[in-house]
């Protein structure tokens, strides 16, 4: 009996040992800088996204590898099983096939309208932007509703900088954009406390999504995905690594 207990606690300690091998994850992404959600920095890369699925790897005991490439070729490699996971594509019927998206997102896309504090403004509605100049940028899509929109006075620009400018000098009323992005970069600017998030247009959920080929694996990875992702966001991890790169 006093040797079989011993032989149980041995299992166990093997099993609960932090010395267990981490599985390696192969993620692959857009090879091009889209601050703050994944850029290059000291040729290390960095951003929401990153920290966020390096959070989640923690989780579920695996390694984070990460592999930037342009997007169709991420898209073959995820078809074929020449890497596990794939971020940060959108939903679609069509990517479902080949495919494993968790029931938790990652992180959800706005397009937002930014405005001056100073000027108090108030918006419930795209209906209030009528008689407005609203900046965006040019050649970029803010989502079907924004862009069939009629009856907006419209500036363009050729990048967010030039949208900053140009609402600091009032030369615009308001300024659209993709929240993350426009906010993290009138943070580096120290503007944050002169431009405010006056109305959301629309959201998108992003996510991790896991390859097909690659077999039970990639379902059992997309369910402990999510279940990590979930706690995180209830933890208030997710929030905080957002706030480190937006507040």
């Amino acid at each position: 009996m006093k040797k079989k207990f011993i032989t149980a606690l041995i299992i166990s300690a093997l099993f609960s040992s932090s010395d267990v091998s981490a599985e390696n994850i192969i993620f692959v992404t857009l090879e091009k800088d889209i601050p703050p959600n994944m850029y290059k920095e000291n040729d290390q890369l960095r951003g929401i996204y990153v920290e966020i699925i390096r959070e989640a790897c923690k989780r579920v005991n695996a390694e984070a590898e990460f592999h930037q490439y342009p997007w169709k070729r991420c898209v073959r490699y995820m078809k074929k099983g020449k890497a596990d996971a794939i971020f940060p594509p959108i939903r679609t019927e069509e990517r479902t096939k080949f495919l494993y998206f968790p029931e938790e997102p990652m992180t959800v896309k706005k397009i937002a309208v930014f405005s001056l504090k100073k000027r108090g403004m108030k918006l419930e509605k795209l209906d209030g932007l009528k008689g407005k100049v609203v900046g965006v940028n040019q050649g970029y899509s803010y989502g079907t509703e924004f862009d069939s929109y009629q009856g907006l006075k419209k500036d363009y620009s050729k990048n967010i900088h030039m949208q900053v400018k140009k609402l600091l000098h009032e030369r615009m009323d308001v300024a659209v954009a993709v929240e993350a992005p426009f906010r993290f970069f009138i943070k580096k600017l120290g503007l944050a406390d002169k431009i405010e998030t006056t109305y959301i247009i629309s959201q998108v959920s992003s996510y991790v999504a896991f390859s097909k080929a690659i077999g039970e694996r990639g379902r059992l990875l997309s369910e402990k995905f999510s279940q990590a992702l979930s706690k995180l966001k209830k933890e208030g991890v997710v929030q905080k690594i957002e706030d480190s790169y937006l507040k």
